[in-house]
C-alpha cells in the first residue's frame, strides 16, 4: 500500500495558497461473509492459536510485572494513548517456526464442511470478479498469513507473541503495536465488544463490526507512527530498512496470493489510521476514544471519513434479497449489508477506479446474501443511494461491470428506488477481464482523505477541502500531487468550482 499520509503533506503550503480565501503572499519554495469465507483459514489457523483454557472468575492468568524487554514499550504506548495499563500481558517471542504454526493451518486439520466453504468462497470470489481462474483460496490465504503477519494479540488469552527472539527496530515497531491493543482491550474490553458484534443479527452488524476493526488496527497503526516520529535520524532510517526489508520479503512470498486478498488484510489498518486522522484533526486525541465509544457503523464511513466525523451520516435500511426456488443460502449467510469498501473492490477490477469510486461514495445502504443455485455460487444484492443521481451512477457503473464479464452472470435491474444485482461464478475457464486493482481503488480513497486533512490544517474549510481533494485526486496521479514542480495554474484551474460553491 502507497503511504499516501506521510507524502502529501508536502503539498501544503502549495494548496493552502490556491485555496486561501484571499490572495496570498508570494511563497518560496480501501462483506462480513465474504471476508469470512475467503479468510476461512484464518478461522482454523486461531483455532490452533488460540490455547483453550479455564478463564475462571478474573480471566486468564497474567504476570506479576511486565518482561523487562518490553517495559519501555508499554511506557511509551500509556503515554502516548494517555491511558494507563490495569495490568501486565505476557509477552511471547517466538521464532519463525514457531509463530509460522501459530498463524498458518495444516490442510489436513480441514473438516469436510471447511472445504465446503471453502470451494464457496473461491465461488463466490469469481463470481465477483475478484479472483479469476483455479484458485487455491486455501493455499493462498495460509501463505498470506504466513507471510504478512508479524505479531498479535491475542483477546482470548491476552497474551502477545511476536514473531523474531531479537529486539531489533521492526520487533520494536511491532511490540508498540501490540501493546496498543492489549491497553485497548483493557481501556474499551475489545473482546467483549467484537463478540457482541460478532452475535449480533441486524442487518448492519458485519459494517458495524468491520468498521470497530478498522478503528482497533487504524489507532494501533497511530501509535506506531508515534514510535517511528519519535526515533533519532538514524533510529528512524534503521526501522525503515528493516521494515522495507520485511515489505520485499512479503511480496516475494505472495507474488502469486490474489490481490483482492491482500487488499482486505490491509483495508482495516489504512482505513482506520485515515479515519483516525481525520477524527484527530476535528476533536483531537479525545475523539479516538470517544470514537471508541461511539465507533462507525458503515463501511462508507470508512471509505470517506467525514461521512462519519462532520456529517454524521447513517445507512437506509434496504430488504433482504428473496431466494427463489432450488436457490439456497449458503451456510452461516443470513443475509447483511456488502458495504461501500466491498463494493469499490468489485467495480474497480472492471471499470475506471474514479468511476467506481463516484459509483460508492452515493452510496446509501444495502442487503446482500450468497446462495448456491445448481451447484454454482452466487450472490443477490440490493442497493439504494443517498439520491437518484446516485442510484443512476451506480447502476451504469455495475451494468458497464457486468458487460465486461462472461455473459449472462450477472446482472443488475432498478425497481423505483432500489438496485437489484445478481452475479454468478462464471466457472475457472471463463475469460480472464479482472484488473487487479483493488489496492488502487482503494489507495485512491486514502489519498483523498489525507489530501482533505492536510488541506483543512492549512486553512480551508472542511466542504472546501473535501471538494478540492475529491477533484484533485481525479484531476492529477499521486505523483503528480507529491511533485513540487506541479502546476499551479492547473491545481487552481480543478478546485475553482469549490471556491465558487464555498
Amino acid at each position: 500500500m502507497t503511504d499516501v499520509h506521510g507524502a502529501l503533506t508536502a503539498q501544503a503550503e502549495l494548496l493552502d495558497a490556491l485555496l486561501a480565501p484571499d490572495p496570498p503572499p508570494k511563497r518560496r519554495g480501501w462483506p462480513l461473509v465474504l471476508l469470512a469465507l475467503v479468510l476461512v483459514t484464518v478461522a482454523v489457523a486461531v483455532g490452533i492459536v488460540v490455547v483453550s483454557r479455564d478463564r475462571g472468575p478474573k480471566g486468564p492468568p497474567h504476570p506479576a510485572k511486565w518482561d523487562a524487554r518490553v517495559q519501555k514499550y508499554v511506557e511509551f504506548v500509556e503515554q502516548h494513548r494517555e491511558i494507563r495499563f490495569q495490568h501486565p500481558v505476557y509477552v511471547d517471542f517466538l521464532t519463525d517456526e514457531e509463530f509460522a504454526e501459530k498463524v498458518t493451518a495444516d490442510e489436513k486439520d480441514l473438516t469436510d464442511e471447511d472445504r465446503t466453504e471453502i470451494e464457496q468462497a473461491t465461488g463466490l470470489l469469481r463470481a465477483l470478479g475478484l479472483v479469476e481462474g483455479d484458485v487455491d483460496l486455501f493455499e493462498k490465504s495460509n501463505k498470506l498469513n504466513g507471510t504478512g503477519i508479524i505479531g498479535f494479540y491475542s483477546y482470548d488469552d491476552e497474551r502477545l507473541r511476536i514473531r523474531g527472539t531479537e529486539i531489533t527496530p521492526a520487533v520494536e515497531s511491532t511490540i508498540i503495536h501490540e501493546l496498543t491493543h492489549a491497553l485497548q482491550d483493557q481501556a474499551f474490553d475489545l473482546g467483549k465488544r467484537k463478540k457482541e458484534l460478532e452475535e449480533a443479527d441486524d442487518a448492519n452488524s458485519s459494517a458495524a463490526a468491520d468498521g470497530f476493526d478498522a478503528l482497533v488496527e487504524g489507532d494501533a497503526r497511530r501509535v506506531e507512527t508515534m514510535w517511528r516520529d519519535s526515533l533519532s535520524d538514524r533510529e528512524r532510517r534503521a526501522l525503515d530498512k528493516a521494515q522495507k526489508k520485511d515489505v520485499k520479503n512479503f511480496e516475494d512470498g505472495s507474488k502469486d496470493v490474489p490481490e483482492v486478498l491482500k487488499a482486505m488484510v490491509a483495508a482495516p489498518y489504512e482505513l482506520g489510521q485515515a479515519m483516525l486522522a481525520v477524527a484527530v484533526q476535528q476533536g483531537g486525541e479525545r475523539a479516538v476514544d470517544d470514537l471508541f465509544r461511539s465507533p462507525p457503523r458503515t463501511e462508507e464511513q470508512q471509505l470517506d471519513p467525514w461521512t462519519l466525523i462532520a456529517d454524521h451520516q447513517g445507512f437506509l435500511n434496504v430488504p433482504e434479497p428473496e431466494l427463489a426456488d432450488g436457490e439456497k443460502a449458503l451456510a452461516g449467510d443470513d443475509g447483511g449489508s456488502f458495504g461501500a469498501v466491498g463494493w469499490l473492490m468489485v467495480l474497480a477490477e472492471r471499470v475506471p477506479l474514479e468511476q467506481a469510486l463516484t459509483a460508492v461514495d452515493g452510496w446509501g445502504g444495502d442487503s446482500a446474501i450468497s446462495y448456491e443455485r445448481d451447484g454454482t455460487t452466487c450472490l443477490k444484492a440490493n442497493y439504494r443511494a443517498d439520491t437518484p443521481e446516485d442510484l443512476t451512477q451506480m447502476q451504469t457503473a455495475l451494468k458497464a461491470w457486468a458487460a465486461k464479464g462472461p455473459k449472462g452472470a450477472a446482472g443488475v435491474t432498478k425497481d423505483a428506488m432500489t438496485l437489484a444485482f445478481t452475479s454468478c461464478d462464471p466457472g475457472k475457464n471463463a475469460k480472464r477481464v479482472s484488473s487487479g486493482r483493488s489496492m488502487e481503488a482503494l489507495t485512491l480513497a486514502l489519498t483523498r482523505t489525507y489530501l482533505s486533512v492536510t488541506l483543512v490544517k492549512s486553512g480551508a474549510t472542511v466542504a472546501m477541502a473535501r471538494c478540492s481533494a475529491d477533484r484533485l485526486v481525479r484531476a492529477f496521479s499521486l505523483a503528480e500531487l507529491n511533485n513540487p514542480k506541479i502546476d499551479p495554474k492547473r491545481v487552481a484551474a480543478v478546485v475553482a468550482p469549490c471556491r465558487r460553491d464555498s
